[in-house]
């Protein structure tokens, strides 16, 4: 079955079928593969059956697995592999409801180190029986969006990033070794120049030269204006699903509609990236 890319919605995402990464990809259909996730941002490769290091060596194909801060979640024979189980290693929200890892808020991921991964990707491996969708947005769509004005002012900001106090899943000797890190709060993308909004609100602690309080105000009144339907895509996830997406370009969320306790896993890995700029 020859490689085939179709588009998923107008503004990012493509479903990929017709290769299978445990065999390996050719170079052209790498190249092919690299061009379609440089344009759209968020790719779905259907129909995988990976084992943990048919897993870490398929992705390379995108980028070098990175150490995650997960130190908890990760599995033993294959550290580049954060377990990512509903079921565990949850936090909960002010009316007590179970977090998922990921489903507090829109974000793009280890915001906390001076060079946060380039690219994220979830595998499949148990899933609850409806439910459990994850939410893409272009963050370039969105920043180009705004008048000229306002784009000009948050060009200017910084963000002053730190890991969540909260998180048990990581462990001491990690959390030490991590200090605050800052980024633009608008990234320019290093292989097409095209800007994005960048931020994870869990581990902003404010932006250069303002409170945390205004901050948030800022960045939640930002958000709720530019995170429209037109610029989203959700996935449904069916097993054997890997899907990666361009951390420097989009943010994502879990959703929580679903049981948590029935059991939805992925497989993570972080691919490295370089300092934000």
């Amino acid at each position: 079955m020859a490689l085939e890319l179709c588009d998923m919605s107008g503004t990012l995402g493509v479903e990929v079928t017709g290769i299978d990464l445990a065999e390996g990809v050719s170079s052209k259909e790498a190249s092919l593969l690299q061009a379609a996730l440089r344009d759209r941002l968020v790719m779905v490769i259907k129909n995988q059956n990976l084992s943990p290091k048919q897993y870490v060596e398929g992705i390379k194909v995108f980028g070098d697995p990175m150490h995650q801060h997960l130190a908890k979640l990760l599995m033993d024979e294959h550290p580049e592999i954060a377990v990512l189980d509903s079921r565990v290693a949850n936090s909960k929200s002010e009316d007590g409801k179970i977090m998922p890892i990921g489903s507090k808020d829109w974000h793009t991921d280890h915001t906390n180190h001076a060079k946060p991964p380039k690219m994220t990707v979830l595998y499949a491996v148990k899933l609850p029986k409806e439910g459990g969708d994850t939410g893409f947005a272009n963050m370039q769509d969105a920043f180009s969006g705004l008048k000229k004005d306002e784009q000009s002012h948050l060009l200017s900001l910084t963000t002053v990033n730190v890991l969540e106090q909260n998180l048990s899943y990581v462990d001491d000797k990690t959390r030490q070794s991590l200090t605050p890190q800052k980024h633009p709060f608008i990234r320019t993308h290093p292989e097409t120049g095209k800007k994005a909004i960048y931020v994870h609100p869990g581990k902003l602690a404010h932006f250069e030269g303002m409170s945390s309080s205004e901050s948030k105000a800022l960045l939640n009144s930002l958000l709720d204006r530019v995170l429209k339907p037109e610029i989203t895509y959700r996935h449904k996830w069916s097993m054997g699903d890997l899907v990666i997406w361009d951390n420097r370009a989009t943010l994502h969320v879990a959703h929580t509609d679903y049981d948590p306790n029935e059991g939805r896993i992925l497989h993570r890995i972080c691919l490295e990236g370089d300092v934000p700029a």
